[in-house]
């Protein structure tokens, strides 16, 4: 079972976080302050049963290895199972924030203190997460770790009974207790398989099983390679058989599975591209020694590989699965097609698989086949149709020849076991082949982008189609024009109250910090590691912007926000538009963010000022807080589940732009 992990989950557990968190602090003002220590006792101790729960959610529900659940038990998940998590940092906050106020003198620092040491603690846990936390512990023994600090403070306030728990906690970091637990739950799910393996690394979760002796990896719970299967991995060599040119160098873009890379080997020359450093040690154990010699492993991100090479190639396999992310859909774009263009020799070819039917094909399959189809063909002349569950499709700048006495030949110098010429003309259906070239070519749709993922959306809707009732709202949404954003513009014109204007920062504030991750990851690829230092950057600038407040004499008017808010977005839309992988690029886009958070910051004590009528300022503040976070959580939710998927990023930007000047202009 597999909680889909693409920027949708993201912009839900975001979300899911701020609300909970801001309804935290807002119950916060009504708990009194002594009770500080037993919001700590209670997050070490929720933390990591909630976690647990999580992990073991698949095999408690009964779901199979593999199996992608719906919408609403991700809904559960985020919104339910960890609520108690969120809402226990919510009080913490509104809690240390009011016996702070109590014990040093009253006004704008009583608010704006424990904001800046807040912020401080967040760019620390930052650093320590990209740098130190994903890099050498798992997040299993993490959860641990962050138990023991959060006893920290329950010491310090109520003295030394609490250390033998915190001494428990410690134990279950260093020893391998936590990890035995998680097989045992991973055992029941994975009912009927031996568990070989079970890996964390910080690209993903990697689970290695076997049952008749066939070998499953599987990648966060979904299968990335089984072997041996040798009649499918000799289906490998059916686009060199049809290709005219004699392949050298050849090029493989994803995790390695070692059966295909073997087959891959009977050729001269072939360059393994993975940023994971798990991959190539996974090959390492599941290939002769002698034949893993020949492999010419790269750790780096395939698309940043491919752009820096000016080596010419004759066969380029691009092995990433279905663009179910929008980190995977940069290669399945218009750019990343000229760039495989530019790098494949002049008879070579370029050969993928995506997601199909056998026989029939819906709208929304037939859409998704035919996108990727024509965003490829613009660049390539010739192109082969393998069909299948998943079609294949080979690519190339040369006309492909069936050469039958060629191919006869050439498989028996290959002497494989099972891929003969009539399996070849098995796979190669000419009246399949011609149905499928029809329903394509005459279903243009458009291309897709970087910066408009329509393979994403449409991947998106064949799993919601498969696994929830939300497809018929998304397909509906995908019909909605672009002029409907205008309508958003009115909501500053509308909505006047300092609180709507602290949570329209907030949402614009966690649009800054959603588009500067996905600027890195269309740019860069995977950022997992680097999230916890953006973030700690957006959090650390939120100190700065309080701090600011306490040396200047700001007027009580929360204009300045939008119009500094209005320049970031006008930045990143310059960025976006460029996209330089240069290290101007990669110091800038964290900069955004940092100076995002600046504005956040600076908007928190002047809202709280602005509605000290109606509160004493140590229950003002936490109220703006919430009222930032709920607007935070809104902005997530829309940003990564509505405007990026349906409308694309550029129009996105804009939009909040607008709102920015819009939100200046009406005060």
């Amino acid at each position: 079972m597999v909680f889909f992990g693409n920027e949708l989950t993201y912009g839900l557990v975001v979300s899911a976080w701020l609300f909970g968190v801001g309804l935290g602090a807002f119950l916060g003002r009504k708990i009194n302050e002594d009770g500080l220590y037993l919001s700590f006792l209670a997050l070490a101790i929720i933390l990591p049963i909630s976690i647990f729960l999580i992990r073991f959610l698949p095999s408690i529900l009964g779901y199979n290895p593999g199996e992608i659940v719906g919408l609403p038990l991700l809904f559960f998940e985020t919104f339910i199972l960890l609520l108690p998590i969120y809402l226990t940092f919510g009080i913490i906050f509104a809690l240390g924030l009011k016996k702070f106020s109590y014990q040093s003198e009253r006004g704008i620092m009583g608010i704006t203190r424990p904001y800046i040491v807040d912020s401080i603690g967040d760019l620390l846990g930052g650093i320590a997460f990209s740098y130190l936390f994903v890099t050498f512990f798992s997040p299993i023994r993490n959860l641990f770790l962050i138990s023991t600090f959060s006893l920290i403070p329950v010491v310090i306030l109520k003295g030394k009974r609490f250390i033998p728990l915190v001494v428990f906690f410690l134990l279950l970091f260093f020893f391998p207790i936590p990890g035995r637990l998680m097989k045992l739950g991973y055992t029941k799910l994975y009912k009927g398989f031996n568990i070989q393996e079970s890996r964390e690394t910080r690209y993903g979760r990697y689970m290695g099983i076997e049952r008749s002796e066939k070998y499953s990896l599987l990648f966060n719970g979904v299968l990335t390679a089984t072997f041996p299967e040798k009649a499918v991995s000799e289906k490998i060599h059916i686009p060199f058989l049809l290709s005219p040119e004699k392949e050298v160098n050849i090029l493989y873009l994803g995790f390695p599975d070692p059966g295909v890379i073997k087959e891959l080997l009977c050729y001269q020359s072939c360059t393994v591209v993975n940023p994971d450093p798990f991959a190539k040690q996974f090959l390492k154990e599941n290939l002769d020694k002698k034949l893993f010699k020949k492999v010419n492993f790269v750790r780096s991100d395939p698309r940043m590989f491919a752009r820096r090479s000016d080596k010419k190639f004759d066969a380029i396999f691009l092995e990433v699965g279905d663009p179910l992310s929008l980190s995977s859909n940069r290669f399945y774009s218009l750019e990343f097609a000229r760039i495989l263009s530019r790098i494949l020799s002049k008879e070579g070819f370029l050969s993928f698989s995506i997601y199909s039917g056998e026989d029939y094909l819906n709208k929304t399959v037939l859409d998704y086949n035919s996108l990727l189809y024509w965003t490829f063909k613009e660049e390539f002349k010739n192109y082969l149709i393998i069909p299948g569950y998943h079609l294949g499709f080979v690519f190339s700048h040369e006309p492909f020849k069936f050469d039958e006495r060629r191919i006869k030949e050439e498989l028996d110098s290959l002497n494989l076991q099972y891929l003969d010429i009539y399996t070849i003309k098995s796979y190669l259906p000419e009246y399949r082949i011609q149905k499928i070239k029809e329903q394509i070519n005459t279903n243009f749709i458009g291309f897709n982008l970087d910066t408009t993922p329509k393979a994403f959306l449409l991947a998106l809707s064949i799993w919601l189609e498969k696994h929830s009732n939300l497809s018929g709202f998304l397909k509906t949404t995908t019909k909605l024009p672009g002029y409907i954003l205008l309508v958003f513009l009115l909501l500053p014109l509308i909505f006047r109250k300092t609180g709507f204007k602290v949570g329209l920062i907030g949402a614009m504030g966690m649009g800054v910090g959603c588009e500067c991750i996905l600027s890195l990851q269309i740019i860069y690829g995977n950022v997992y590691h680097l999230v916890g230092l953006i973030t700690g950057l957006f959090m650390f600038g939120v100190g700065c912007g309080t701090f600011l407040i306490e040396k200047l004499t700001p007027q009580r008017k929360l204009k300045l926000p939008f119009l500094f808010l209005g320049g970031l977005f006008f930045i990143l839309f310059l960025v976006i538009q460029i996209r330089s992988p240069s290290l101007w690029t990669l110091i800038l886009i964290p900069s955004l963010n940092f100076i995002g958070g600046i504005v956040v910051g600076w908007t928190y004590p002047i809202a709280s000022l602005i509605i000290k009528g109606e509160w004493e300022v140590e229950n003002a503040a936490p109220a703006v807080y919430a009222y930032d976070l709920v607007g935070g959580g809104i902005g997530a939710l829309l940003f990564s589940l509505f405007f990026i998927p349906v409308f694309g990023i550029i129009p996105t930007t804009l939009l909040f732009f607008g709102l920015s000047m819009i939100g200046y202009l009406s005060q």
